[in-house]
């Protein structure tokens, strides 16, 4: 009966003794992994540096001889709408355009833009806008594919407040409420909210798409870029058109991230009662009647609206319109034709044109050259000088300097 009693006890004082906070015997949980830890000689500091120098040097060749073989031309059109006279070409400004040509196009017709009024109607209502018309001459042909591109300058994209006002679930279709959008969009979250103040409005309705990406959205209109047939004549009419495409020119990653609304639409325009979602602020003129099943406006089916809502890490920065990769662009006069919407001068920027070509899947981009040419001479300026300081002051290898502590 005691020795009941002893084992009971025991069994009991093993219940309550508290588990061993000791790590697992192991050789992480012991920390005797074994590790490798480098000592830094003159010798392995200088094929070190060698080795970088060479490895960027190699890869700044690269881009640098694959930038030259790209083709390009660019014209900075921003100032197109202060011309003078209407419809009267004159002289472009040399310091607007910026070229790059294994040919030379000294002796040919330099190039001239014009303004003009055009009307353009957008859901029934018609109005004048600025219509600049650039011709010029293309000194070699330009292989596919071919790549127009609209440049902006001054315009920070990257701003962080400006980067995260977008609402994702939107723009994948969802319906969702003004409530759920005031974090994500602000300031272009609903047509009262936009206009501080604004209580005249029966219902506050919710921005579609929200947010101050998509307001801003670039709204030039280009042309397909037109080629003279036979010596250059202005008035002609005609011109051989270019066949660039719209499409192709967002990842299909991109792709993924948009679609239709389902949203209520309603089946005539001006009908207030039959929607919750007004356009943003800044597309009036394209939706002057406001959405409905005739103009509504689906993400899905735009791919320049893709390209603009992925936003640019610099103030300066240039977006894919169109693409032809297929025709070849011939050698000869062109014309370029782009409405003039987007108010540059409104923050002191600047708006161009850019028809370039490839080289090996690359497009053009001077500054990766550059910054690998300049990593590769600096490892290989420090590899001279730690040189240089071995053959200075050397050392015995008992010198205690070279000892790991």
């Amino acid at each position: 009966m005691a020795m009941f009693w002893r084992d009971k006890k025991m069994s009991e004082a093993a219940k309550n003794e508290r588990p061993l906070r000791r790590p697992k015997d192991t050789p992480l949980n012991q920390q005797r992994m074994r590790a490798w830890q480098p000592v830094f000689t003159h010798g392995t500091s200088i094929k070190a540096f060698l080795a970088l120098g060479i490895m960027f040097l190699a890869i700044g060749g690269f881009w640098i001889t694959g930038n030259k073989k790209i083709s390009e031309i660019r014209f900075d059109y921003t100032k197109c709408h202060e011309i003078d006279l209407e419809d009267e070409p004159e002289l472009m400004p040399s310091e607007n355009i910026k070229q790059r040509f294994k040919a030379s196009s000294t002796g040919h017709p330099l190039a001239q833009w014009k303004r003009s009024s055009r009307p353009l109607t957008f859901d029934g209502v018609t109005k004048n806008y600025t219509l600049c018309t650039i011709d010029f001459f293309l000194p070699d042909d330009l292989q596919p594919p071919v790549l127009f591109y609209y440049q902006l300058t001054n315009f920070h994209q990257n701003h962080r407040k400006y980067v995260t006002s977008l609402d994702e679930r939107q723009l994948k279709g969802k319906s969702v409420t003004r409530d759920s959008i005031e974090s994500t969009c602000f300031p272009v979250i609903s047509s009262r909210s936009f206009r501080e103040g604004d209580r005249g409005q029966d219902e506050d309705k919710v921005i579609y798409p929200c947010g101050a990406i998509a307001n801003s959205f670039f709204n030039d209109t280009f042309a397909n870029p037109q080629r003279f047939p036979a010596g250059f004549d202005p008035d002609s009419n005609q011109l051989i058109t270019c066949n660039m495409l719209r499409t192709g020119i967002a990842s299909e990653n991109e792709k993924l991230l948009f679609k239709p609304t389902t949203y209520p639409i309603p089946l005539e325009p001006n009908d207030s009662n039959g929607t919750v979602i007004v356009p943003p602020p800044n597309w009036s003129e394209r939706f002057p009647n406001g959405y409905h099943s005739g103009n509504m406006f689906n993400p899905a089916d735009d791919e320049a609206f893709m390209v603009w809502m992925r936003t640019a890490a610099s103030p300066n920065f240039a977006k894919l319109i169109m693409r032809n990769d297929k025709q070849v662009m011939e050698r000869g006069m062109y014309r370029l034709q782009a409405f003039s919407h987007f108010p540059t001068h409104m923050y002191g920027g600047t708006k161009s044109i850019i028809i370039s070509t490839t080289s090996s899947g690359m497009k053009r981009n001077d500054f990766l050259g550059i910054s690998s040419m300049a990593s590769g001479a600096i490892s290989i300026t420090l590899a001279a000088v730690v040189a240089l300081s071995v053959l200075h002051k050397q050392q015995a290898l008992n010198d205690h300097d070279y000892l790991h502590q």
